[in-house]
């Protein structure tokens, strides 16, 4: 009797748990989960670019499995705004579990917009279930009261959520920056804030990526005082580059081009840019997004256009890797509206961000070879609209958590949120460090010593494979890039297994065969007799052999050459 009392007393404990399935120590792929009394709440699903080594490789999502294990447990996927690295994996997951989306009214839509082209595009029938929220919305998710707040980032309509525990919420912070002067649809609530962190916050997650920047993030993030006296100088068209999410900055080019009495080009050049996206949303809504006056804008059937050319600004917008990729394009003429000369000044504001170095970087060399003015906007120049130590230093006294977990971005960007949180009196054993796959513990509103752990992995998306490229097969790719590839193709009779045909050995990559004729010799000798062992043992199999070759054949090219290519043999009956 008394054991039964003392489990139903244990089993009554609330428990919370914080697991990180992607963002901490990467730049991007966020998602994060929360759970309460066994249920579990999904913040975010994003994605990131992958490193320059990653061959082939186009974007890098999260592991799904510990929430298709779980999935009937997950009650909920919230989306806090509409970028990439916070929504673009909800495809992916919403093929491996059936599970409701939450989200603010713009990122909605947007959602809505993804998800009809991926269906689309991949030729799926893709069911989900979206709910639109206030920004200053309060639901009931399961049971379990769940808050949200808005914030300041660079798209409207974004949020921060505090999920409820008997222990006091559990709060997300969004992306975010304190500017009390920003324009409706961007303006945070800090009221709302408060009166969440009078309720009590048990643990404040909050984002880390600029924590190593001292004072607030704005004004630095504004693009406006960096570009007026460009448009003031500037006598010919204006192209100018933004990332498409980047609405805050397209409002900011908006305006400028107004003040200068030009006229605006937005020139996406993907269809699905978020930029015509947002226009077109603001359409068919009847109510914009950001206010255009309609006799600024202009269309790309203007550009060239004698009296208009010259007094256009051309917003090229997409994203970080495609908008670099249409630089590149327009520089070698494959664009067939828009032709850089000489009068034209090209603005880069799309400051480079990780895993679009190597094409950027190319792009912009690229610019300064044209006869433009060229103007580009280094990261240091142009802050993104991401919490700096001050910033973080405000949203910390607003919610006064018991406990601080550094997210999103890399380990030295958490041990600096730490150091901030110290200096805001949170004690250091309060502040958790965590990585993806991690368990952060609470029962009964105390952080558990343990840590247990889950295996998550990078999901590499590659054109439409999804998780079929591994490791195995990046090192290949490298390899390849690196010692190229040898194949070897030798011709045998299938009875008789007698080699009927001269053994032909191509190379790509490898070595120029006119000064390396000793070395194919060497391969084709070396090849014929493995092959050869094939009619002394009547059991030794094929694939056998072609291993033998492979492994003799490149412990020999290595030796000679010190070079170590992808080996392919073949061996072909007939």
């Amino acid at each position: 009797m008394t054991n039964n009392i003392i489990m139903e007393v244990k089993m009554s404990k609330e428990s919370v748990k914080i697991i990180p399935l992607g963002g901490q120590a990467e730049m991007g792929k966020s998602m994060y989960c929360i759970e309460v009394n066994e249920k579990i709440f999904i913040i975010d699903a994003g994605f990131r670019f992958p490193e320059v080594s990653k061959l082939g490789v186009d974007i890098i999502i999260p592991s799904f499995d510990f929430l298709k294990e779980n999935e009937d447990r997950v009650v909920a996927v919230i989306i806090t705004h509409g970028h990439d690295d916070v929504m673009a994996a909800l495809p992916y997951l919403l093929e491996t579990i059936d599970v409701p989306i939450y989200a603010p009214a713009l990122t909605a839509d947007l959602i809505e917009q993804m998800l009809k082209r991926y269906k689309k595009q991949n030729n799926l029938k893709l069911n989900y279930n979206i709910t639109r929220v206030k920004r200053n919305d309060s639901i009931i998710i399961s049971d379990i009261p769940v808050e949200f707040f808005p914030v300041t980032h660079s798209i409207p309509g974004s949020v921060g959520v505090a999920i409820w525990s008997e222990n006091g919420y559990i709060v997300y912070s969004g992306e975010f920056i304190i500017d009390f002067g920003a324009p409706e649809g961007f303006r945070c609530d800090i009221q709302k804030m408060m009166e969440i962190g009078k309720k009590g916050v048990l643990a404040l997650l909050c984002e880390s990526s600029y924590s190593k920047n001292s004072g607030y993030t704005s004004p630095k993030h504004k693009l406006t005082d960096k570009l007026d006296h460009i448009f003031e100088d500037s006598e010919g068209r204006i192209i100018i580059t933004s990332y498409a999410q980047n609405i805050f900055r397209t409002k900011e080019i908006v305006e400028l081009t107004k003040k200068y009495g030009r006229k605006i080009v937005f020139y996406g050049r993907d269809k699905y840019d978020s930029t015509n996206s947002i226009v077109r949303i603001g359409q068919q809504l009847k109510k914009a997004v950001i206010e255009i006056p309609k006799e600024i804008i202009a269309f790309s059937t203007d550009i060239g256009k004698k009296n208009v050319d010259d007094n256009l600004v051309v917003l090229l917008s997409g994203t970080p890797q495609r908008i670099y990729h249409d630089i590149l394009d327009i520089i070698d003429g494959g664009d067939e509206s828009l032709k850089l000369n000489e009068n034209d000044t090209f603005i880069v504001a799309s400051p480079v961000i990780p895993g679009t170095e190597k094409i950027a970087n190319k792009a912009i060399n690229e610019l300064y070879k044209t006869d433009a003015n060229i103007h580009v906007l280094k990261n240091k120049e142009l802050c993104s609209m991401h919490a700096s130590q001050e910033d973080i230093k405000v949203i910390i006294q607003i919610f006064k958590p018991k406990y601080f977990i550094p997210i999103k971005g890399e380990y030295q960007h958490f041990i600096s949120n730490l150091d901030i949180a110290r200096s805001m009196e949170i004690a250091f054993e309060n502040v958790g460090i965590i990585d993806n796959g991690e368990i952060l513990t609470f029962i009964d509103g105390k952080l558990q010593d343990y840590r247990d752990t889950i295996e998550v992995e990078d999901v590499m998306i590659d054109g439409i494979g999804v998780g079929d490229v591994g490791d195995k097969v990046i090192d290949d790719r490298i390899q390849l890039s690196n010692d190229g590839v040898v194949v070897i193709g030798v011709t045998i009779d299938s009875q008789s297994r007698d080699i009927i045909a001269n053994t032909d050995v191509q190379t790509r990559g490898f070595v120029y065969l006119r000064d390396s004729e000793y070395i194919i010799k060497g391969i084709i000798e070396i090849s014929e007799k493995c092959v050869a062992e094939m009619k002394n043992n009547p059991k030794l199999e094929a694939i056998e052999v072609r291993q033998t070759i492979k492994d003799k054949v490149n412990k020999y090219i290595s030796k000679e050459t010190g070079k170590k290519p992808v080996v392919l043999p073949i061996i072909i009956e007939v």
